[in-house]
């Protein structure tokens, strides 16, 4: 069974409701979410984020 670590984000506010330092982050194996402890609101975090494309960079004359 995996154990589910609890963090609070500090100066955090939910999305939906917009309570201050009501947000958690959960994290589980893999797995993060967040969650507003006051609304319940929750949302998944990215697994992978695509890195941007960096620009060519002209040469110097």
């Amino acid at each position: 069974m995996m154990t589910i670590k609890r963090r609070f984000i500090a100066g955090a506010k939910c999305p939906k409701c917009q309570a201050l330092d009501r947000v958690v982050m959960l994290t589980s194996g893999e797995d993060e979410w967040i969650e507003c402890i006051e609304c319940g609101y929750e949302e998944n975090r990215p697994t992978h984020v695509d890195q941007p494309e960096t620009p060519a960079v002209p040469d110097e004359v």
